[in-house]
């Protein structure tokens, strides 16, 4: 296989991928400039939305316009094609999430059994805008810098000794009750582009997601294997 058969090769992958995925396999034509354009514009994938990226692929569609009406105009370089082809993959084949998560052992937890100072301390200590909370190696809840402010909420108390235990402000911290903030459970096998989504439909609603919770099928009773935050993602997306 030559330069240009090889790139061809790359050029159609991306093509079908484009049309499978954004474009619900539609039958109708739609020009691969189009496509790029189209996807870059609505936003709907952040590795195209990137300029250089989005340079790289237009030119792409040019050298594959020049080479399938006359094969003796132009060969891709070396470099051209390194490029071309890491980008392809990159669209094509994203990771999963549990290829950029921060593990379960990597986390800085706190038991429920511990004092709201102790997990204000970590958080202080380590920068961490939240702590996973167990109970029996079970993860039941997430402590925010916003937690404390969220029980006073709740409760109606005007103030809080933080010499109690976690469980007392369980109401502000459960996974399922917080009022303002919310954590979300998702299959390690989830792409990160899909992940990536499920922070953007958030950025629509009045409820703030802090962390994806990934499991082994996205199932709140399964072990926990690890966490994704925004900002993981954007730095696999926008490298």
């Amino acid at each position: 296989m030559n330069k240009e058969e090889y790139f061809l090769k790359l050029y159609n992958e991306l093509d079908e991928y484009l049309r499978l995925h954004h474009f619900n396999n539609h039958s109708s034509y739609t020009s691969y400039v189009k496509k790029i354009f189209y996807i870059k514009n609505h936003k709907l994938n952040p590795i195209i939305e990137n300029n250089y990226n989005f340079d790289l692929l237009k030119k792409a569609g040019e050298i594959r316009n020049i080479i399938a009406h006359n094969n003796d105009v132009i060969v891709p370089s070396d470099g051209f094609i390194e490029a071309f082809e890491k980008l392809v993959k990159e669209i094509t084949k994203p990771k999963m999430v549990y290829q950029i998560m921060t593990k379960a052992s990597d986390l800085q937890t706190k038991s429920i059994d511990d004092s709201i100072a102790d997990a204000i301390k970590l958080i202080k200590k380590r920068g961490y805008s939240s702590i996973p909370i167990l109970k029996k190696d079970k993860i039941i809840g997430m402590f925010t810098e916003k937690s404390i402010f969220d029980y006073l909420t709740i409760s109606g108390n005007s103030h809080i000794d933080t010499s109690m235990s976690l469980e007392t402000i369980i109401s502000a911290i459960d996974l399922d009750n917080k009022p303002r903030q919310y954590f979300k459970f998702i299959p390690k096998d989830l792409n990160v582009y899909d992940a990536y989504e499920i922070f953007s439909e958030d950025f629509k609603g009045k409820r703030e997601l802090v962390l994806l919770l990934v499991t082994n099928s996205g199932n709140f009773s399964e072990k926990i294997l690890g966490i994704v935050a925004l900002r993981d993602l954007k730095s696999e997306l926008y490298k």
